[in-house]
């Protein structure tokens, strides 16, 4: 009989001690910082991501990029994901100010490399050629 409520009561802490590591919510990704480096003519820029739970900040973030701002939200954003800087080259192109770049990515860090999705984060930063 003892060996019984041996065996049960290990169940049971097993058991709550499993169940206390799962949370409601999955980690998703809350906020995207866009950081640049110039070197010559071109400007490289980098992605890092800040998750809700451990590893909290990943760099570089696979994220996707866009020369401007984005346009108002549409109803399905379609990515292709690149953990490679995104390089702008002002020596190439006109010199007229680009103004911005976007690095976006869907806020469910296991979505495939590429598709579409409802839910993306957005940052956007400004930069210059001059």
């Amino acid at each position: 009989m003892k060996r019984s409520w041996t065996c049960f009561f290990l169940f049971i802490v097993t058991f709550v001690t499993l169940s206390c590591g799962s949370s409601s919510q999955s980690r998703h990704l809350q906020s995207i910082t866009v950081s640049q480096t110039v070197s010559g003519h071109q400007v490289q820029f980098v992605a890092t991501g800040t998750f809700s739970a451990p590893p909290t900040t990943v760099t570089p973030l696979a994220a996707d990029w866009m020369l401007g701002m984005p346009a108002p939200p549409p109803n399905q954003w379609t990515y292709t994901l690149t953990t490679q800087p995104y390089v702008y080259d002002c020596a190439n192109l006109n010199p007229v100010n680009p103004g911005q770049v976007t690095a976006f990515a869907p806020t469910d860090p296991s979505a495939p490399g590429s598709g579409t999705t409802k839910k993306v984060v957005t940052a956007t930063l400004a930069f210059s050629c001059q």
